[in-house]
């Protein structure tokens, strides 16, 4: 077993633990934005800050990795760049984007000021479902760009689309959850007005 092998099986491993946080992520944006109070916000919104001990060094074993994969195979494929520019590109997003945006709500949970209406209102925010969904979307882009390898053209298409593929499936699945949630309240309610009558 040499350095490249070592390299090449941490590059792939890294790969691994970025889908699982992904995962982990959209499971937890679920719990949010579909949360009724205080207590039921607390749990994803503090669980999220923990999700940078799996991206962290997912992103670091991914870019380095790839640098020096990179560099050791000698290829001056146009994807290379592309991917390695992707995957830094989602980790600026996640930080700016998400990470700002859990930082604001775990402040506002702790302040009891802050009004139930508008700290609900906050977490259920389309810019965490834009950002989850960019992300993820993109994720999935430069795993096709990993294995297909394309010229640069069908490299660029291909971030292109699944990012925004990604978007519109993360906005979609958000308004599936509303309709699920509204169903359930409405049933909710009529079997406690039947309740109430007998």
């Amino acid at each position: 077993m040499n350095v490249f092998s070592v390299v090449l099986f941490i590059h792939v491993l890294s790969a691994m633990a970025l889908f699982i946080a992904i995962a982990l992520e959209g499971a937890l944006l679920v719990r949010l934005r579909s949360a009724r109070d205080r207590e039921q916000l607390q749990f994803p919104i503090h669980a999220s800050r923990r999700l940078g001990m799996i991206y962290a060094p997912a992103f670091l074993g991914l870019l380095l990795g790839g640098i020096y994969l990179a560099s050791q195979l000698g290829s001056r494929a146009a994807w290379i760049p592309l991917a390695l520019g992707a995957t830094l590109l989602m980790a600026v997003a996640g930080g700016l984007i998400t990470g700002r945006r859990m930082s604001q709500l775990r402040k506002m949970l702790t302040t009891d000021a802050d009004a139930l209406e508008s700290l609900l209102s906050s977490a259920k925010s389309k810019t965490l479902v834009v950002s989850y969904g960019f992300r993820a979307g993109l994720a999935v882009g430069i795993v096709f760009l990993m294995t297909a390898t394309p010229a640069l053209l069908t490299s660029l298409l291909a971030l292109g689309t699944s990012s925004v593929a990604g978007i519109l499936a993360a906005l979609g699945l958000q308004r599936f959850s509303l309709r699920s949630r509204d169903a359930c309240n409405y049933r909710s309610a009529g079997t406690s007005q039947v309740t109430q009558r007998s």
